[in-house]
């Protein structure tokens, strides 16, 4: 059950990652950032005032700030990145933050035989592959006068990896007492940290009454991903619910692919398919209820 809510949460999010920086080419990027948590810290306070239950313990509570803090700059991050370079190259960088909760998981005690670590290590060395810049990329930026922001473009969504390592890491045990608790609390401070650098970087917010339901869908696609990711933790072990909820770069590059014609390298490639041979061992090893 755990295994198949964090692959659910990789889909959501891989979609949300697609469709958010497309979205934002059109539209103000912190405007689609508020419009869709917004939505989703609606969404979410009234499921916790229907089902809820008991309000979490202090130390709950912030934990689930602390997730929205890492939450908020992970996204910052990724969109801006996303608009500096191909998603193709950006999303397998951001998702490396899924190495920190593997370590807080293995450094309290969760046991990770051979046959996991090696899934474990195929999914991470995956992603690094694929963020490898391909050499038609680099021939192509040398033969023009664009200037060249790969770099600045993989400092921003290590930067991201970084925040949503934090949040990964901070949301399993803010869901202790109560997932949505824990996503309703987190979006409390996401929205905080979103709205004060948009007043900080005096980014432009106004969004068209009519674009509004388009903004919304990439906020709404997280809080269900984040809903799955939550329930996820309670049930199964941090280092591999972690992992297997970070395997929405697949889903992204995919889609970068097939609708935007990004191309992937050798490596890339290579890179994709180590990461699905990682998720498979990974669940192989969750399902079979063995250490293995």
């Amino acid at each position: 059950m755990a295994a198949g809510l964090a692959l659910a949460a990789s889909l959501c999010y891989g979609v949300s990652n697609f469709l958010g920086p497309a979205i934002s080419r059109d539209l103000p990027v912190f405007a689609v950032l508020l419009a869709g948590q917004l939505v989703a810290f609606s969404v979410s306070g009234l499921l916790v005032a229907l089902v809820g239950g008991d309000a979490p313990d202090r130390a709950t509570a912030a934990a689930a700030l602390v997730a929205g803090v890492g939450n908020a700059g992970g996204l910052i991050f990724f969109y801006r990145a996303a608009a500096a370079g191909p998603l193709s190259i950006v999303t397998p960088i951001g998702s490396i933050g899924a190495a920190l909760p593997v370590v807080v998981g293995v450094a309290g005690g969760e046991r990770v035989g051979p046959a996991r670590l090696a899934g474990i290590v195929l999914v991470l060395g995956g992603v690094a592959l694929a963020a490898r810049r391909a050499a038609s990329d680099r021939a192509r930026a040398a033969a023009t006068d664009a200037p060249d922001r790969h770099g600045a473009a993989v400092v921003l969504a290590l930067l991201a990896a970084a925040m949503f390592g934090v949040f990964l890491t901070f949301m399993a045990p803010a869901s202790e007492d109560g997932v949505l608790w824990a996503v309703m609390l987190s979006r409390v401070s996401l929205l905080a940290i979103v709205g004060a650098s948009a007043l900080l970087l005096a980014e432009h917010l106004r969004v068209r009454p009519r674009d509004l339901p388009r903004v919304a869908v990439p906020g709404l696609l997280l809080f269900a991903g984040t809903l799955c990711y939550s329930a996820a933790t309670r049930d199964g072990d941090l280092s591999v619910v972690s992992v297997l909820g970070s395997l929405f770069p697949i889903v992204t590059v995919g889609l970068a692919f097939a609708l935007l014609g990004e191309r992937l390298g050798r490596l890339q490639g290579a890179g994709v398919v180590a990461a699905l041979a990682g998720d498979r061992l990974v669940c192989l090893c969750a399902h079979g209820g063995k250490d293995l």
